[in-house]
């Protein structure tokens, strides 16, 4: 991730206020019904549906004009882009913002979500980005140091305005959204964010039966008539499923996740036979019969997700994962964290929603050991690898507070000598521990 910001919001549903600096790994710990999937859903609908609220003729906004202005002035000339200009089209992106926030709340969720302020603040970037301007070029193109754009004689307004928000858009989401101008592929954009619910399993073993139902009322306005509706993460999920084609050759970072998982978690594969819709079965290892995920193991039908992530054509460039921990022992929690940050190292963005602390002890520990004087004996010891380990750069956890009668607020917590130390978690093991020795018998 070359970019930084923070997602800024003000009473929005039960939040209080939050405050998301995003990172390659992030957590939210908190309570149940906290408002960790609100503001996770928020993120994902924000790096999904954003591109949206452009406006789709040349705007008489003042902030706008003077990005138009900008672009003028530097027509057909390789210049970096300031500081100062990069803050002045997020202010145009917060207007944006601003102006679209309930159409954008509602298409989100389904339903009448309410917030005074969502806003994105503390932009900054670690490699400086220039506007390059192509003789020979055809299309827009972006990388992490540089927004090219076809070299021609003259522009009208509509094609400044379509410049200017593809640079706005990269500024913001390069590297971790799709580009705005994306073609639509079998339903979604290449590089739209993966959003993993923390119902899957119980998608994955009835999603035959919601398609006709939950699926097609998910798609009609929420009223008080639907009461079937799903939020947009979840429909995105399902069309994940139901649209899955495998891919007969793998990136090497898709083949070493789906090995790793059907190795150290499944113990065995999943098999799709394309037909209707997806039939997914089990094999399990030594084995060539197949198992409907039904009388399979729970850790099958919560892990089939990823595999289908990985096996498939789809490209994604952020993986959203509620509760990765479900249904799994703790064993399997640790290996779960070491594929989340295996991912984090291999270039995607995986941000969570979390109730384990074996899964933030494993953060802990790959924090620890990159830094430890010993690391490469201990590595060896352990049977760890560089991709194991973290940085704290690279890593934000959040805690949500109670405050006040119903309400949280998004608290950052600090990464420490011994990693990040998790209140909602200490509190509750030290009652336990609390309770061990007040009930002992002398």
């Amino acid at each position: 991730m070359n970019q930084q910001w923070i997602l800024h919001v003000e009473n929005f549903a039960k939040i209080e206020r939050a405050d998301v600096k995003i990172a390659p790994l992030m957590c939210f710990v908190g309570d149940n019904n906290s408002g960790k999937s609100y503001l996770m859903s928020l993120l994902w609908g924000i790096l999904t549906l954003g591109k949206d609220i452009f406006p789709k003729v040349p705007s008489e906004a003042k902030t706008y004009k003077k990005c138009e202005a900008w672009l003028l002035e530097n027509i057909n000339k390789n210049i970096t882009i300031p500081e100062k200009i990069m803050d002045l089209y997020i202010t145009w992106f917060n207007e944006l913002l601003t102006n679209n926030k309930k159409i954008l709340l509602k298409r989100i969720f389904n339903y009448d979500v309410c917030a005074d302020k969502i806003e994105i603040t503390g932009y900054t970037r670690k490699k400086k980005v220039e506007i390059r301007w192509e003789k020979t070029g055809e299309r827009y193109s972006v990388t992490e140091t540089y927004i090219k754009f076809p070299n021609q004689n003259g522009y009208d307004r509509d094609q400044f305005l379509r410049m200017n928000a593809y640079i706005c858009w990269n500024l913001l989401m390069e590297g971790i959204a799709a580009p705005l101008f994306t073609p639509v592929v079998k339903g979604r954009r290449m590089g739209e964010p993966v959003y993993l619910p923390a119902s899957r399993t119980g998608f994955m073993l009835t999603y035959s039966q919601l398609i006709e139902n939950s699926l097609q009322a998910s798609f009609a306005p929420a009223s008080s008539e639907n009461n079937g509706a799903l939020t947009l993460p979840y429909i995105d999920f399902l069309q994940l499923i139901i649209k899955f084609e495998s891919k007969e050759k793998m990136s090497k970072r898709n083949k070493w996740a789906a090995d790793y998982i059907e190795e150290q978690m499944t113990g065995g594969k999943i098999r799709v036979k394309k037909e209707m819709v997806p039939v997914i079965n089990y094999i399990p290892k030594g084995t060539e019969k197949e198992l409907p995920l039904y009388v399979s193991s729970s850790i099958v039908a919560e892990v089939s997700p990823l595999l289908l992530l990985f096996k498939s054509d789809i490209n994604f460039k952020t993986l959203i994962i509620e509760e990765p921990e479900a249904h799994l022992h703790p064993e399997l929690q640790q290996r779960m964290a070491r594929l989340i940050i295996n991912l984090v190292n291999r270039k995607i963005p995986v941000w969570i929603t979390t109730h384990s602390d074996t899964i933030l002890q494993h953060v802990n520990n790959m924090l620890k050991l990159g830094k430890h004087p010993l690391v490469n004996g201990l590595m060896e010891e352990y049977h760890y690898f560089q991709e194991d380990l973290l940085s704290g750069d690279d890593v934000m956890m959040y805690q949500f507070i109670p405050c006040g009668s119903e309400r949280t607020r998004l608290e950052r917590l600090e990464c420490g000598k011994y990693g990040f130390i998790v209140p909602t978690f200490n509190d509750a093991l030290e009652k336990m521990v609390q309770e061990v020795y007040a009930f002992q018998e002398d």
